[in-house]
């Protein structure tokens, strides 16, 4: 397996929105303060969880995509599907151990992400299943990292019955409708749905009102409707291109919904910073942390340049 191979295998392009979900994840649960340096290693954590996904994903799809998307590396032969399997799996298990690392509670709330992942990849796609699926694992993602920050810092453990907390878990919920939206569709760029206008255009559009929820929910939440406002301001930011695209008169093809999902993707990077700059004006840290998950764009860019995403 060539190094350029492995960039494209693992989507090393977009490495940068796995690692602004579990920041946007412990600025939530610290008010916005500087986190404990251990729940450092929840990024990590998160890389070897969403990678790994993708890997299986990969090597599960690999017969489709013989047919569909022969230029990946499984279908072009130049990655082994045995290599990409152990692949898959040591990333997979690599982020459970690390979730066992920092609190045995977290470690489990992995393991139980970590087969939610496994079911998306393996398991049946439908209309909805699918959808829902992803935005399960991607708000899981969001929801580990605010979880296990709790843990870490001595909150009670019975996150459900405080008062605040159900409130802050609606964050994560809010992220992972958005992806809902992306993923649903995603099924018309596969072909497993149908080029019907009307509703691309209607999933595009209710993305966009999407973008400020988490921040708002956050804001609400957190009793800081300044750093609400400020951080749905910042996702607002990326509704005009979302407009401009859903108002676009050309004709829907496979290629414009290809185009579209990117930039729904795109804008996941800028959600988790709305999330982190809503916690600005309690804590220290969520203005820096908001910069910082914003800096990822730069960087997506250049590692896009060194693996196009397939």
């Amino acid at each position: 397996m060539q190094r350029t191979d492995f960039w494209r295998l693992t989507r090393i392009s977009l490495a940068p929105t796995a690692i602004g979900d579990p920041i946007a994840g412990m600025l939530l649960a610290s008010h916005g303060d500087l986190p404990e340096a251990k729940l450092l290693l929840l990024i990590p954590l998160s890389l070897c969880l969403f990678h790994g996904g993708l890997v299986l994903n990969d090597w599960s799809d690999r017969g489709v995509d013989q047919d569909t998307r022969p230029d990946r590396p499984i279908p072009s032969g130049r990655v082994s599907p045995s290599s990409a399997l152990s692949l898959a799996l040591g990333l997979l298990l690599g982020g459970v151990l690390l979730g066992s690392a920092l609190d045995p509670r977290t470690g489990l709330a992995t393991l139980g992400l970590t087969l939610l992942i496994v079911a998306y990849d393996l398991g049946p796609r439908g209309k909805w299943l699918g959808p829902l699926t992803m935005g399960a694992c991607r708000a899981g993602n969001v929801a580990l990292a605010y979880a296990c920050s709790l843990w870490v810092m001595g909150e009670p453990t019975n996150l459900f019955l405080e008062q605040t907390l159900p409130g802050r878990f609606l964050v994560p919920l809010a992220y992972g409708c958005y992806v809902v939206l992306i993923s649903g569709l995603a099924r018309a760029e596969d072909g497993d749905a149908a080029l019907e206008p009307t509703v691309l255009r209607g999933r595009l559009l209710c993305a966009m009102t999407l973008l400020p929820l988490p921040a708002l929910v956050a804001g609400v939440a957190l009793h800081s409707p300044v750093g609400g406002t400020l951080g749905a301001l910042l996702a607002l930011s990326g509704a005009p291109g979302l407009w401009q695209a859903a108002r676009d008169p050309a004709p829907w093809t496979r290629e414009r919904v290809t185009h579209c999902v990117g930039l729904l993707l795109r804008r996941l990077l800028l959600i988790s910073a709305s999330i982190a700059l809503s916690t600005s004006a309690l804590g220290s840290v969520g203005l820096w942390a908001a910069l910082v998950i914003l800096a990822g764009y730069p960087l997506a860019n250049a590692l896009r340049t060194v693996a196009p995403p397939s």
